[in-house]
């Protein structure tokens, strides 16, 4: 054979057929041709997977759960992590953020910070997310307690799930509470 290489009618040494000889489009540099293989996706636990909590940019929040999750515009799950409700607390819906308050004082005398509130108990208590209250100097619970309904009825969070939820949420932002 010729070795790759051709001899055109003018005696001239060509490159063979799928040798990249200029632009266009060529068989042996598959580098720049976008790839279809697509690893599998990661396995989310049962626990973890989003719940049914319609769609757009919002927090989801299950009380069975304990857990909250972080919804971009897409639909897509930024981050979720277990929290403390109380059982079977607040009423299940969609709500809208009303109010935030950077440091609060609860009812007990608490200090409760990054305080975001979405609806209100049958007394009119506010509900809404915080971190974990602190009373005299001393957390009312643990981050490992989270998971657990502790609270009197709004939803605790480490500090850092109560920050980035104070960053994530404004005023008039969806919150959907499911069982």
């Amino acid at each position: 054979g010729s070795g790759g290489q051709r001899v055109d009618a003018g005696g001239e040494v060509a490159a063979a057929a799928g040798t990249a000889t200029g632009p266009g489009p060529s068989s042996t540099t598959t580098s720049t041709a976008p790839t279809t293989t697509v690893p599998p996706a990661p396995t989310t636990p049962p626990a973890e997977v989003l719940p049914e909590s319609g769609a757009g940019r919002r927090v989801v929040f299950s009380i069975q759960g304990q857990r909250m999750w972080w919804v971009d515009e897409s639909g897509a799950v930024l981050r979720t992590s277990l929290v403390s409700g109380r059982p079977n607390t607040p009423q299940t819906g969609t709500f809208q953020v009303y109010s935030k308050t950077l440091n609060a004082t609860g009812l007990d005398g608490s200090r409760m910070d990054y305080f975001v509130r979405f609806t209100k108990g049958p007394a009119g208590w506010a509900i809404g997310f915080h971190d974990i209250p602190v009373m005299d100097g001393v957390p009312v619970q643990t981050v490992e307690q989270l998971g657990q309904p502790l609270s009197h009825g709004c939803i605790r969070q480490r500090e850092e799930d109560a920050v980035f939820t104070w960053d994530f949420l404004q005023v008039g932002d969806t919150v959907v509470v499911v069982a």
